[in-house]
């Protein structure tokens, strides 16, 4: 069975969606208590990785990974922002 493209999380600590595009890339978006977010009224905590894993972030107009294990999530990103990424994120080879 294909893992899914599209995955809900709505729990006590996980509110949002992951989203895998075609080309391998994973992006996360949560806005539940305990996150880089204000709870989803405004912002929301968004991850990003590659196809083999590898955590990446939006920096200066271009994607920065961060291989082995290393990672971080942006912080506070407004939706135009979270679109922005999305749109940024299929891009990627």
């Amino acid at each position: 069975m294909k893992d899914k493209v599209f995955k809900a999380e709505n729990n006590e600590w996980h509110h949002g969606f992951q989203m895998t595009f075609a080309n391998g890339c994973t992006i996360s978006v949560q806005f539940a208590k305990g996150t880089y977010s204000d709870e989803g009224y405004t912002t929301a905590e968004v991850a990003a990785w590659n196809g083999i894993g590898d955590w990446m972030t939006w920096n200066d107009g271009h994607w920065t990974v961060y291989p082995n294990g290393e990672n971080d999530v942006m912080a506070r990103q407004t939706p135009d922002q979270v679109a922005m990424l999305i749109s940024e994120l299929v891009k990627v080879k």
